[in-house]
C-alpha cells in the first residue's frame, strides 16, 4: 500500500514522508485519509524539486504558490493551504522548515506593551491561555481607544478610564462586561507597577451592574444521576464522558484542570492525584473509590494508546489531548441527552460543594475541596447551606416559638 501513495522518494521532502504518514496514523486518521494527505505531501515534494527549492525554502508563501499552481491545473476541487497544516507542523518540529517570522507590527509600541502584559499574566499570575487572551483583548481595546482620543497609557486620566468603561459596557452583555472590567483592572494595576503610568487607576474602573442571582447553582441528586446515566458506557465516548463527569462532580475540578490532567498525575498506589490548578499551583487531591473506578474503566477499555500522556483524549482524529472547550462540550452534550438543557461545566464544581454541605460538611471543608485561596470566596456557599441558615432565622413576629 505504501507504493500506492509514495511512488518513489522524490524531492527534498522524501526523507520525511513515511514519518509524516506514521504521524497521521498515530493521530487517529483513517488509512484512506492518511494516504490522501501523504499523496499531497509527495506531490508538494516533487513540485519543490521542479522549482529547484530545498526543504528549508518551504514557507507559507511558497506553499501558497504550490496551492495556486494546483488550482490552475484543474477546475475540479483542489486542496487549500489548510490541507498542509499538519505537514508544516511536523516539518517545523523536525526543524526542516523555518518557523514563520512575526508580523512586521510585532515590534510596534502597542504590541511590545501587550507582549509584556502577556508575560506578566503567564509568569507572575499563572493565568490560563484563555484568560490571558481575554485580558489582552481588553487592554488592546483600551490602547486603541486612547489613541483615537489623542491620549496614551502614560497620559490617561481617571475620567478617560471611566468613559472607556462606560462605552464598553454599552456594547457588551453583562457577563462579558464583567469579564472585561476584570481584565481592565488587571492591566491598569500592572501598568502602574511597571511604570507605564504615574498613578494607579485600577480603582477608578466602575463596577458592572447586574441583577442576576449570585447563588451557586449546583445540580440535585436526581439531576446528577440523570446526567451520569446519559453516558453510554458501552462506547468509547461514553466511558470517557462518564469519567469526566464523575471527576468534575466529585472533586470540583474546573474544565481547564480536567483538560490538563496526565497519566502521571494519577498515583494509583497512594490513591491520590496531582492537580495543576490556578496560578500554576500543584496540589494533591485524594482519589475517591468511585472516581478511581470510573478512570480505571476508561483507561483499561477504550483510551487510545497512541496520543501521549494526556489523561482525556479526543475520540475522533486527530487524536490528542482534549482541550478545556472539549471538556465543557462534554458536559453540555450530556445535559442535552439528560433533558437538562443549559448545564455548564462550572455547575459541576458547584455541585461538588453543595453535595458536601448537604452531607454535613462545613464551609471550611468546601474551601479545601475547591482549593479556594480566600474564605470570602467560599462564603458564597453559605447561601445554599439551608440547615445552617435556618438556625439563624428570627421567628416571624406574632408566631409561636
Amino acid at each position: 500500500m505504501m507504493t500506492k501513495y509514495f511512488p518513489g522518494p522524490k524531492g527534498p521532502l522524501a526523507p520525511y514522508l513515511v514519518g509524516y504518514r506514521e504521524r497521521l496514523t498515530g493521530r487517529g486518521y483513517a488509512h484512506s485519509t492518511s494516504g490522501q494527505l501523504g499523496s499531497l505531501a509527495a506531490r508538494l515534494s516533487r513540485w519543490l524539486q521542479r522549482q529547484g527549492l530545498a526543504a528549508g525554502a518551504l514557507t507559507d508563501v511558497v506553499l501558497q504558490r504550490f496551492v495556486d499552481d494546483l488550482a490552475a491545473e484543474t477546475r475540479q476541487t483542489h486542496p487549500t493551504a489548510a490541507s498542509f497544516v499538519l505537514l508544516m507542523d511536523y516539518l517545523r518540529q523536525l526543524a526542516v522548515v523555518p518557523v514563520p517570522e512575526p508580523p512586521p507590527d510585532a515590534m510596534s509600541p502597542k504590541c511590545i506593551v501587550l507582549g509584556q502584559f502577556d508575560r506578566y499574566l503567564v509568569e507572575e499570575r499563572g493565568l490560563t491561555a484563555k484568560t490571558v487572551e481575554h485580558y489582552r483583548r481588553t487592554a488592546s481595546l483600551l490602547m486603541d481607544w486612547l489613541t483615537a482620543h489623542s491620549s496614551s497609557v502614560g497620559a490617561m486620566s481617571g475620567a478617560e478610564v471611566i468613559s472607556f468603561t462606560t462605552e464598553l459596557n454599552e456594547v457588551l452583555e453583562v457577563k462579558s462586561a464583567k469579564y472585561a472590567v476584570t481584565g481592565l483592572r488587571s492591566f491598569l494595576g500592572w501598568a502602574f507597577m511597571d511604570g507605564l503610568c504615574a498613578r494607579t487607576l485600577a480603582g477608578v474602573v466602575p463596577s458592572v451592574a447586574g441583577h442576576g442571582s449570585n447563588i451557586p447553582q449546583g445540580l440535585g441528586v436526581a439531576e446528577m444521576e440523570a446526567l451520569l446515566a446519559s453516558c453510554d458506557r458501552d462506547t468509547s465516548i461514553g466511558l470517557r464522558d462518564y469519567a469526566i463527569l464523575v471527576v468534575m462532580s466529585r472533586l470540583g475540578l474546573r474544565a481547564n484542570e480536567v483538560a490538563s490532567l496526565t497519566l502521571k498525575d494519577i498515583d494509583w498506589r497512594a490513591g491520590d492525584m496531582v492537580l495543576k490548578g490556578k496560578g500554576r499551583c500543584r496540589e494533591k487531591l485524594p482519589l475517591p473509590s468511585d472516581v478511581g473506578t470510573a478512570l480505571a474503566e476508561y483507561l483499561r477499555r477504550d483510551r487510545p494508546d497512541c496520543a501521549g500522556e494526556s489523561l482525556f483524549l479526543r475520540v475522533h482524529a486527530p487524536v490528542g489531548a482534549l482541550k478545556s472547550s472539549g471538556v465543557s462540550e462534554v458536559v453540555l452534550a450530556a445535559s442535552r441527552r439528560a433533558g437538562l438543557e443549559g448545564v455548564h461545566a462550572h455547575q459541576l464544581r458547584h455541585t461538588a460543594a453543595t453535595q458536601l454541605l448537604r452531607s454535613g460538611g462545613s464551609l471550611t471543608d468546601v474551601g479545601q475541596v475547591l482549593r479556594h485561596r480566600s474564605l470570602s470566596t467560599t462564603s458564597q456557599y453559605a447561601k445554599v447551606d439551608y440547615a445552617a441558615l435556618r438556625s439563624l432565622a428570627l421567628p416571624w413576629p406574632g408566631s409561636k416559638p
